[in-house]
């Protein structure tokens, strides 16, 4: 099991979830239920707005594995019964 997401992951999943709400949107249209275009709307805007704060959170926790990586390789790299200054 991989947790590597391509950097087109994003993109692919709004993609998708904005395919399928045009689906629904033309599905009630046909069924005539002509309101339900907003909730299409909606629900296209709330994708986006998932999308956008995973990145952020991927960001940042990408950030922070860095920087405790980048540490743990310095003080790996000591003379055996020394502490690390890091």
């Amino acid at each position: 099991m991989s947790t590597h997401f391509p950097s087109q992951f994003p993109v692919r999943f709004l993609g998708r979830t904005l395919q399928a709400a045009r689906q629904r949107a033309r599905a009630a249209r046909a069924r005539g239920e002509v309101d339900l275009g907003a909730s299409a709307l909606e629900w296209a805007i709330i994708a986006a707005i998932v999308v956008v704060a995973a990145s952020v959170i991927g960001g940042a926790l990408y950030g922070v594995v860095k920087a405790k990586s980048t540490k743990l390789e310095t003080c790996a790299n000591q003379p055996v019964n020394t502490t690390c200054a890091v």
